[in-house]
């Protein structure tokens, strides 16, 4: 049987990709092939800041870079955080395809048998069914944001939600 080979596609934010990177770590311990992807400017400051042996990866760990999408005037821009969200989750999904299938025709790299993004990149479940490969979410998120998002419906309909009286930015 071929070795299993997972790609972790976590959100470009250090919460999402250090606790991708833990779990990418524990399978690789298990035997799992790995692919972790970043943004190329995450890679860049990695490089720089830990040096090029960070991201060189060895033997069944490999780092992989794809373009988040952002003009470097986005990076200083106040809403910083929300640029990166919308363009992650519009313009990550062709790179992802492109990698995915290049993976695959890699010679001495297992198929990709698995794709792992964190929850905030839910256009890489979209990605891996057109391609035909399994895929699973990691939650990296404290377990009450997971608890209160699996019930969101139910507080609706309950009337807990929208909170009475609070400010919503649409309303300010």
């Amino acid at each position: 049987m071929a070795r299993p080979h997972a790609v972790v596609v976590p959100h470009p934010s250090s919460g999402n990709i250090n606790p991708a990177l833990q779990l990418a770590k524990l399978l690789h311990h298990h035997g799992v092939y790995i692919t972790f992807v970043n943004t190329e400017h995450n890679h860049r400051i990695m490089e720089a800041t830990e040096g090029a042996a960070a991201v060189r990866g060895h033997e069944g760990f490999r780092f992989e870079a794809i373009p988040d999408g952002l003009v470097e005037a986005d990076r200083d821009a106040e809403d910083y955080d929300l640029r990166l969200s919308a363009a992650t989750s519009q313009r990550w999904a062709e790179p992802l395809r492109e990698l995915l299938l290049r993976l695959n025709g890699t010679p001495a790299v297992p198929p990709v048998t698995c794709v792992l993004p964190t929850s905030l990149m839910s256009f890489a479940l979209d990605v891996a069914r057109e391609l035909g490969v399994p895929s699973m979410v990691l939650w990296a998120c404290s377990a009450a944001s997971l608890m209160a998002h699996m019930r969101l419906r139910e507080l609706k309909e309950r009337g807990y939600v929208p909170l009475k009286g609070i400010l919503h930015a649409s309303s300010v």
